[in-house]
């Protein structure tokens, strides 16, 4: 990883190249299971703006861009963040589970305090810093031999990339794991479509949709706006396959999912189900 960033250093320093970090994310969904998800984030940082997202959207465009078809086995829609340069405001663009994306506008500020420990990771000197957010408590280690004042999420304003990040129950732990140029070639068509129909709205409307959904969790196929021929079956996320006849007895399972997995990197902002 060291060689890997070396090479960008330069670039930073001059500003002429969009620079991509890969973090590895290893979460809990479920705060009361061992559990743990891992996950591969990029945060792209371009001319015009910052923007953290899965993986999985950049795997799907190569694979576009290749055979010029979308839809391998493991793509999914997430959640995703952008941030202009020109704006101190995030996007926040929130997938929950129906047939929308909806965007928030909000600032996304950390009152870092930074100590004097220092240790080496990936071959870099980084050093500590920790602040309250979202409801939880964050240990950050950056560098400031990458004058990069970002890191995963939302988290901002040290004097170098943050290479390393956790929350103190470490529910969440984010490191930099690989590091790439951006070609001029590669285009964000995944995240451009879901971009151009996202729906604006606050969070407590979010909430409320949250709660419908909960209430409903298939609504988008019951009520016909998603579309599920008849001999067709629906692939939830957890793997589950069901059919149309299917899908009303299997809400009490979906309502019990969606309890479980209510731990965001925001537990301030966790929906309060019944």
């Amino acid at each position: 990883m060291k060689k890997l960033l070396f090479l960008l250093l330069g670039t930073f320093i001059c500003f002429s190249q969009s620079n991509r970090f890969v973090y590895e994310v290893v979460s809990k969904k479920d705060s009361t299971s061992g559990n743990t998800i891992k996950e591969n984030f990029n945060l792209d940082i371009t001319s015009n703006d910052i923007a953290y997202y899965n993986r999985l959207y950049y795997v799907n465009d190569s694979i576009f861009s290749t055979q010029n078809q979308y839809g391998y086995k493991g793509y999914k829609l997430t959640s995703f963040l952008i941030k202009k340069k020109n704006s101190n405001d995030y996007q926040s663009y929130e997938y929950i589970g129906d047939v929308n994306f909806y965007k928030i506008n909000e600032k996304a500020e950390q009152n870092w305090k930074i100590s004097d420990s220092t240790k080496v990771l990936g071959g870099y000197s980084v050093q500590k810093a920790v602040t309250e957010f979202g409801g939880r408590s964050w240990v950050a280690w950056f560098s400031k031999d990458i004058p990069i004042p970002y890191g995963p999420y939302k988290f901002n304003g040290l004097p170098g990339l943050i290479m390393e990040l956790y929350d103190t129950k470490k529910d969440y732990y984010f490191k930099v794991i690989k590091s790439e140029k951006i070609t001029e070639e590669y285009k964000r068509v995944s995240l451009e479509n879901s971009i151009s129909r996202a729906i604006s709205v606050d969070y407590t409307k979010l909430n409320k949709l949250r709660l419908e959904l909960y209430d409903n969790p298939f609504k988008y196929i019951m009520n016909g706006r998603l579309n599920l021929p008849e001999g067709k079956k629906l692939q939830l996320d957890d793997g589950t396959i069901l059919t149309k006849e299917e899908l009303k007895p299997a809400e009490a399972n979906e309502r019990k999912k969606l309890k479980a997995l209510n731990n965001p990197i925001e537990i301030d902002k966790a929906v309060r189900y019944p």
